[in-house]
């Protein structure tokens, strides 16, 4: 079966390749299995935040351009951390909420989730989807990195404008 890939997958894979670098070897390195990472690559399970946070540290690479927020890695200094801080990425996440006007019932329907889930991630009390804070930057326009602290410069991306599923076949 033939998956149509999205860019984290490709960008994954792409890393790795351009390191050199075969799948047991970056599994080893974030203690993960080589079919894990094999899955990632393949669109078959998505990575989570915590393990793409460990990714982008371990190829010292954006969490942007992972994503595919960004085209290019740019030339901002990054810190990039190994572990993700829960809290700090709560944090990030209100001030974009608050800056944006929104209560988190708005917040939670602009990015289609639950708004439970919005006050749990504010309060650093469960780990969001790395799909979710794609959603949240393509959404309002931050930097992915900026809301994990792996810069301390206040970054605003373009926002993306999403299309229903409806208006595909209008396209």
């Amino acid at each position: 079966m033939n998956k149509n890939l999205t860019i984290v997958e490709i960008r994954i894979k792409f890393l790795r390749d351009l390191k050199g670098l075969t799948q047991t070897e970056v599994a080893n390195k974030l203690n993960v299995s080589q079919a894990l990472v094999n899955s990632w690559e393949n669109g078959y399970q998505n990575i989570s935040l915590k393990q793409l946070v460990k990714l982008a540290y371990f190829y010292q690479t954006p969490v942007d351009y992972i994503l595919g927020l960004i085209p290019k890695i740019d030339n901002i200094k990054y810190h990039l951390k190994d572990n993700l801080d829960l809290k700090f990425l709560g944090k990030q996440i209100k001030k974009i909420r608050k800056i944006e006007g929104l209560n988190q019932t708005q917040f939670a329907q602009a990015i289609k989730t639950k708004r439970a889930n919005i006050s749990y991630y504010e309060n650093g009390r469960i780990t969001m989807s790395s799909a979710d804070l794609k959603d949240i930057c393509d959404t309002f326009g931050y930097s992915a990195d900026w809301c994990l602290g792996n810069t301390s410069k206040y970054i605003r991306r373009e926002k993306r404008i999403k299309i229903k599923e409806s208006e595909y076949k209008t396209i």
